[in-house]
């Protein structure tokens, strides 16, 4: 009987590792897309820094929260929303669309660093990075590249969000920037 089961388990293990992955990767075309789409967007948001001295209104919104994480302490979060103004083509009112994010934090002694990467229209996120303090007292890096035919991931140390619940934070931070911005009453 464990003759039976050690050679079932072997078979069955030998199978899965050579059967074919079902998770794919990104193409290098949408790669390149979504390097292309990150450069475009940081040189909005370094343009935006400097926005008031062009005399031009600036598009973000900064939101610092205070709070106490039990058994880590004293928490700062800055929460950075990047967006520009546009127009329902239908209703033909206007409408604030999201492009960045960035958030900063700290847990305990730790501090964190994310960013956030929409699509053009803003509705699907296309880009997350991560870099934060190691528990070694190095630095991790995580970069999650998200492209119709899947995911690409680039971990450098000890990724401290996976790519589900990057894009989960992603959706939740979008949620709370569309009841702050574009309100519907």
């Amino acid at each position: 009987m464990t003759r039976y089961f050690i050679i079932t388990f072997i078979v069955l293990l030998m199978a899965s590792t050579t059967m074919p992955s079902r998770a794919q990767e990104i193409t290098k075309a949408e790669m390149a897309r979504i390097r292309a789409a990150y450069s475009a967007a940081k040189e909005r948001v370094e343009l935006n820094s400097h926005a008031q001295e062009q005399n031009v209104p600036r598009s973000d919104m900064e939101i610092v929260s205070h709070y106490v994480i039990p058994g880590c302490g004293p928490t700062e979060e800055v929460i950075h929303y990047y967006f520009t103004l546009d127009e329902d083509p239908v209703l033909g009112t206007p409408y604030y669309k999201l492009y960045f994010i960035s958030t900063t934090y700290n847990v305990a002694a730790r501090k964190f660093y994310q960013e956030f990467l929409f699509s053009e229209d803003g509705s699907d996120l296309l880009f997350f990075f991560q870099s934060n303090d190691a528990l070694d007292g190095g630095t991790d890096e995580t970069h999650y590249y998200y492209g119709k035919n899947g995911i690409h991931k680039s971990i450098n140390g000890t990724a401290e969000l996976d790519e589900v619940f990057a894009a989960r934070k992603a959706d939740d931070l979008k949620t709370a920037f569309t009841h702050l911005l574009n309100k519907d009453y």
